[in-house]
This record gives C-alpha cells, sequence and structure tokens, in this order.
C-alpha cells in the first residue's frame, strides 16, 4: 500500500523557492511547515537541485548588537554570512 503523501505541492514549490533564494534549512522548516530537514533535502534531490556547499564554520562568537545593528540583521537571509563578509569587506578596505 501506497504511503500518504504528508508534504503539498505548495509546500514542495515553497521549500524549492526559498533554497533558490539562499534561506537556511531550519527557516524553511519554520516558513512551510515540513518537519524534517531529511524531507527538505528529499525534496531537494528529487527535484536535482545541487546542494549547497556546507560553511566550515571555526567558531561560534556571542557579540551584543545596538538596536540599529540588529534592525539591519533583521532583513537578512543569513546574519553569520552577511557578518563574515562585512568583516573582509572593512579588513580589505581600512586605511
Amino acid at each position: 500500500m501506497a504511503r500518504r503523501r504528508s508534504i503539498t505541492l505548495d509546500q514542495e514549490s515553497r521549500v524549492l523557492s526559498l533554497y533558490k533564494d539562499g534561506i537556511a534549512i531550519k527557516e524553511i522548516i519554520r516558513e512551510t511547515g515540513v518537519r524534517s530537514e531529511q524531507t527538505i533535502y528529499r525534496i531537494l534531490d528529487s527535484n536535482d537541485v545541487p546542494r549547497r556547499p556546507k560553511v566550515r564554520g571555526v567558531r561560534k562568537i556571542f557579540v551584543t548588537i545596538e538596536e540599529d545593528v540588529a534592525a539591519i540583521l533583521d532583513k537578512e537571509q543569513s546574519v553569520s554570512l552577511y557578518v563574515n563578509e562585512a568583516i573582509r569587506y572593512y579588513h580589505d578596505n581600512r586605511r
């Protein structure tokens, strides 16, 4: 007997769209109601969507940010990527 489809076509379409837009897997789960990373990856694989390279994080740090900076970061899809790029840009252009 075939298993009942628990993911709607709308959810699948949304997963694909969000992933292609660079949204993090955990955020895709929150946005779509899909319950697991495994299901997200199964959807991507079945639609021949190449996986993004994993970020090789060296360490986590905790910082306190001011309200105006928090407002900027709230609009970013990936805070880690944004912060890494901003630091590289600042480092390369200071003088």
